[in-house]
């Protein structure tokens, strides 16, 4: 195992795509574990992998988000994010914020937020005099709410892995993901009040809020389909973004017709290339998580963590530590495939509930997204603005202090994750 980590370690530093790194090792692990006789049960591995009912969610969400930006209702959204904030000191920033939060409601991906918004929401603080460099990394700071609230991949990534209700995850990340952007717009209100930021001067009048509200509401009605229909118990998850695909169909093609025909055809494609990456990841990942559960390693590393922390407040600050360096080197979805079968017993035997831990990690590995060397939200908010790497993580040092204290308020404050489930039912 440590050539194992050695050698996985060595094979992301040059460069090999993730899913290829842990399909070779799984392929060593399992050759000198058992030789030809375990690696005849590969194939059956990357199988089992991939043969999850809860994960076929995760290419019709893709699919939804790519359905909403071609059909252009996000112009509706920032419109009506505008609508409700956009008359605060610092208005513009503040619509960043919550455009991001609606727009999270239907594309459960930070990368998805910045592509989409990223651009419409720098462009237009620049024209409004806001420096680029705080529109740049508000932008990134706020892009990882689309990872939290649901329907989020990620999290929809550790109900499979870590065998837990996608319901009682979604529900336990609702307070979190509101929590988050209270203290985001909390940065912009002191920040606001300092240099002064511009806002808009115009008042809408009742009809023009109606007009706006009307024309965002048709968009705005699919994460109640998603939500609703899970917590009720009336779809599954996958069902519930089937639905959601179906739902926004009809808007784009028959309601509003911002959609054509010929739109999908691409959309299809760029949800498929997504979801070939993910798939890609779990079926190698199930092969080496096999291989650790066979050889008892999660209990190995649980009783030498629990040893060095055996509070288990002491021992998810020590996780979320690992997850931290491992989020600034892995995509979190990676990250969380891999890591999710070693860390989630661990974290079981040492008291914390499977649902809390979930939250944790996930949204830790989330905050990877933002961070550098290789936080990819960087990366793209830095195409979009055409500011360099360093230039935007200076200017996210205030944001990256808010992402401390939401992760210290995760681990020391258990029921702001596990409060809305329990009281729905979903724990004991």
């Amino acid at each position: 195992m440590a050539f194992a980590g050695i050698a996985f370690v060595f094979l992301l530093l040059v460069g090999i795509p993730i899913a290829f790194v842990v399909g070779l090792v799984s392929l060593w692990l399992m050759f000198n574990a058992g030789g030809a006789q375990f690696m005849l049960l590969v194939p059956q591995r990357v199988f089992a992998g991939l043969n999850v009912f809860t994960i076929m969610a995760i290419p019709f969400f893709f699919l939804a988000a790519e359905l909403m930006t071609a059909s252009r209702a996000i112009e509706d959204i920032v419109k009506f994010a505008d609508a409700l904030v956009g008359r605060l000191r610092g208005g513009l920033a503040h619509v960043n914020i919550v455009a991001s939060a609606l727009f999270s409601t239907m594309s459960g991906s930070a990368l998805a937020d910045i592509a989409t918004l990223g651009s419409i929401e720098i462009k237009a603080m620049e024209t409004m005099g806001y420096d680029k460099r705080f529109a740049t990394a508000l932008t990134v700071a706020s892009s990882i709410v689309g990872a939290i609230i649901p329907p989020s991949i990620i999290l929809m990534l550790y109900a499979s892995v870590a065998q837990v209700s996608v319901a009682a995850i979604f529900l336990a990340s609702i307070v979190p993901g509101l929590l988050l952007i209270l203290l985001l717009m909390a940065v912009v209100v002191v920040l606001a009040r300092k240099y002064d930021f511009p806002r808009r001067d115009t008042r809408l009048s009742s009809q023009e809020f109606m007009a706006i509200s009307v024309n965002a509401a048709l968009p705005m009605a699919m994460p109640f389909i998603i939500l609703g229909g899970i917590l009720s118990g009336i779809v599954t998850a996958t069902e519930a973004a089937a639905l959601a695909v179906a739902y926004i169909l009809v808007i784009g093609l028959f309601i509003k017709r911002s959609l054509k025909f010929s739109d999908i055809p691409g959309c299809l494609l760029r949800a498929g290339v997504m979801t070939s990456v993910i798939f890609m990841v779990l079926a190698t990942a199930n092969v080496f998580g096999w291989f650790i559960g066979l050889e008892r390693i999660p209990e190995t590393i649980a009783g030498s963590l629990v040893g060095v922390a055996s509070d288990p407040v002491m021992l998810l600050l020590l996780i979320v530590g690992v997850l931290l360096v491992v989020g600034m080197f892995m995509d979190s979805g990676a990250a969380l495939i891999v890591m999710a079968p070693i860390l989630a017993p661990v974290a079981v035997s040492g008291g914390i509930h499977p649902i809390h831990f979930g939250i944790v990690m996930a949204l830790t590995l989330v905050v990877g997204l933002t961070t550098p060397p290789v936080g990819p939200c960087l990366f793209a908010a830095a195409s979009v603005s055409k500011l360099k790497i360093e230039t935007i993580s200076l200017a996210m040092l205030p944001f990256y202090a808010v992402q401390v204290v939401f992760l210290l308020i995760l681990v020391l404050v258990p029921e702001v994750s596990l409060a809305l489930p329990r009281l729905a039912g979903f724990l004991n």
